[in-house]
């Protein structure tokens, strides 16, 4: 299970405009999967990522357009 992300920052990602980039465990928490299946997703790229400093980050208007494509 991924650390807890609060409600309220569930629902700003959800408001966050294509452009956001957001944390892998925001997503994962998203998705309601673990971090290590988060990774793995990141690693096989299902989750289009950028590096940001020393963070990486999900795109999130990417992310959005993989997930209508899965669910079509």
């Amino acid at each position: 299970m991924p650390k807890k992300v609060s409600p309220e920052r569930l629902h700003e990602i959800q408001e966050l405009p294509n452009e956001a980039r957001v944390r892998v465990r925001d997503i994962a928490a998203l998705e309601d999967v673990s971090m290590s299946t988060a990774w793995r997703r990141v690693r096989d790229g299902h989750w289009p990522v950028v590096r940001v400093g020393g963070t990486t980050r999900v795109l999130l208007g990417a992310y959005r357009r993989k997930q209508q494509e899965g669910s079509e």
